[in-house]
């Protein structure tokens, strides 16, 4: 049983977090809920089961706590994720929070004390992309291109704040980190592509074109279309907007796949076309957080780290600055 401070909630605690959470109750407690607003820290602990922190330093050095879950770091920025490091104590940080963490000094400190900062990359857990590694491994054989969507998404949000608007650059690092995860090699260059509508007019569609370093097997390398829509500045009242892979067309030494994620995935191979609507599987907010808690617990399985999201936005700003 892994024992849990929980930091902040966020605009996905209702929706997402909280009903992971009492799935793997059995393996994660949360031992302890700190939040700016302490009403609702003290909400959320009851519910939980669990007592209501005063500040983010004395919960973190609790000694029956060993790591920590951050849905919103608030106006503390960077203080949880380096108070926990500094401490030993793995942190997982949910969705865009991660961004605010990608921080040279904060990557070098992770990677040289060997303590897991995981950014919950919840594109790289829907079940369409779980199924599709599963079938490159075992019946459609090595990507060799795709043609990918990202787009924003606006959900309604259970706190009042405003949500903050996606960037472009934030678009296509979702696209770039989805495709080096699929593919299991890094991007070596990327330009802006022309898109245009059929009566040769500009679109609001953009296109970016991608290279991918050859696999250690061998083969031809890579190659990915990108195609994202120009965010929208405004960003409404009680909404908040999260990046999303909306389709992919991946095709492969022995066949292709199509998915439009988080649950529907089409394939072929020999002819013969598959379509399977995963909606029985295990959301990726669950799937993130179990791994998460079995890597801390010693496990081998392999989770994103804070230089894989920064090498995808440091790919993005060659283009979207």
């Amino acid at each position: 049983m892994l024992q849990v401070g929980l930091i902040g909630l966020g605009p996905e605690w209702q929706q997402r977090y909280r009903p992971a959470l009492q799935n793997l109750r059995n393996r994660l407690q949360i031992r302890s809920v700190f939040a700016t607003v302490s009403s609702q820290a003290e909400v959320a602990a009851a519910d939980l089961k669990c007592d209501p922190a005063p500040g983010v330093v004395g919960m973190a050095e609790r000694d029956d706590i060993q790591a920590f879950i951050v849905l919103d770091s608030d106006w503390h920025l960077h203080v949880p994720a380096w108070t926990a490091c500094r401490l030993g104590k793995p942190v997982f940080l949910a969705g865009r929070q991660a961004t605010r963490f990608c921080r040279p000094d904060l990557r070098r400190f992770s990677a040289e004390s060997g303590v897991t900062l995981m950014p919950g990359l919840a594109h790289r857990y829907t079940p369409a992309t779980s199924r599709l590694r599963e079938l490159i491994a075992t019946r459609l054989g090595r990507p060799q291109s795709i043609e990918i969507e990202a787009a924003p998404e606006s959900l309604t949000s259970t706190t009042d704040k405003p949500g903050l608007p996606v960037d472009l650059q934030e678009l296509l690092a979702v696209a770039i980190d989805w495709c080096t995860c699929v593919i299991g090699t890094t991007p070596t260059s990327i330009a802006q592509a022309a898109a245009n509508g059929s009566n040769g007019a500009p679109t609001a569609e953009l296109r970016y074109d991608l290279e991918f370093r050859r696999p250690q097997a061998g083969g031809e390398a890579p190659r990915v279309a990108v195609s994202t829509v120009q965010p929208n500045a405004a960003v409404s009242h009680r909404t908040y907007v999260v990046p999303v892979i909306r389709r992919a067309l991946v095709r492969c030494a022995k066949g292709q796949a199509i998915l439009e994620p988080p649950h529907q995935i089409t394939w072929d191979v020999n002819n013969a076309r598959v379509a399977e609507a995963l909606t029985s599987d295990r959301p990726e907010f669950e799937v993130m957080l179990d791994h998460f808690t079995r890597r801390v617990l010693g496990g081998l399985i392999p989770v994103p780290s804070l230089d894989d999201l920064h090498r995808a936005r440091e790919f993005a700003a060659r283009v979207a600055p």
